[in-house]
């Protein structure tokens, strides 16, 4: 597919960042986006997802005097959750595209510009999405990456059993995101699960580069896992699934299947999740 880049910062970023979050990696995600860029944004909106500690503070208010016009900070009087952080933060966003972002990942240099350049020629997408590498400490020191799937058909295919994108990969179109109703603060960590699934039922259509363009930060891998694992997770998924059945995106041999495939994964312990993770959802470079 040939892409024509046009140079006009005419999108917005969408972060938010809470008291957990580690000064070094928050600055590391912030110099990703405003300073390495080749194509750099309109405005960057970074939600305070309630108080932060002051070193937090300091690193934002660093950028905030460096980049005036650009980082717009919005803060929130207490921790909402990261969905209802976004849908606030989203009303923000001033530039009909709108990317997002963790605040403890790094955008690779080029990222915004090719996935700017593909919405801006490809007008009957509404969200492009990229592949990603994880990583420890460093870039590189795991030597291992995330492929999903790249046309409309192929992710709608796969979305009944899992997110058909890497949620801080993607760059989408801000009307579209608003039609499906926004994200939504009522199912923490499947916030952008769900919001794929209101896409994709309002008429969405998905594309995802097959190219590597967001290191994914995820430390050792065991804590991930344990954060995505046991009893406090199976009950937010159900949460998730139930809510799937509702809006009718998913059927009730759909659930039976989602819930025979993966509930048992959420038990066992999370050191057979990782390899089973590692071994079989993720290619590594050798």
């Amino acid at each position: 597919m040939t892409l024509k880049y046009n140079l006009k910062r005419d999108f917005s970023v969408l972060m938010s960042v809470y008291e957990r979050e580690s000064p070094a990696n928050l600055n590391s995600a912030l110099q990703s986006v405003l300073i390495n860029q080749t194509v750099k944004p309109k405005q960057v909106v970074l939600v305070v997802d309630g108080p932060i500690g002051m070193k937090l503070g300091e690193v934002i208010s660093y950028y905030e005097n460096k980049f005036k016009d650009q980082l717009k900070v919005l803060s929130l009087d207490k921790n909402y959750g990261l969905g209802s952080a976004l849908r606030k933060g989203l009303l923000e966003c001033e530039a009909s595209i709108v990317a997002r972002m963790d605040t403890d990942d790094i955008s690779l240099p080029t990222r915004f510009e090719k996935q700017f350049a593909f919405l801006e020629n490809n007008l009957q997408y509404d969200v492009v999405g990229c592949n990603i590498e994880e990583f420890n400490i460093v870039p590189g020191d795991l030597k291992r990456f995330k492929y999903t799937h790249e046309h409309h058909e192929e992710l709608i295919k796969a979305i009944k059993l899992r997110s058909p994108f890497n949620h801080p990969s993607i760059m989408f179109r801000k009307a579209s995101i608003l039609k499906a109703g926004n994200y939504d603060g009522d199912l923490p960590l499947f916030e952008d699960y769900s919001l794929f699934l209101k896409l994709w039922q309002s008429g969405s259509r998905f594309y995802n580069l097959q190219e590597v363009l967001l290191y994914f930060r995820v430390g050792v891998g065991i804590e991930t896992i344990k954060r995505r694992s046991g009893l406090h997770y199976l009950k937010k998924e159900w949460d998730f699934v139930k809510y799937a059945k509702r809006v009718d995106a998913f059927t009730s041999i759909e659930v039976l299947k989602y819930v025979i495939l993966k509930f048992p994964i959420r038990l066992l312990p999370p050191k057979i999740v990782l390899f089973i993770y590692n071994r079989f959802l993720r290619k590594t470079q050798r």
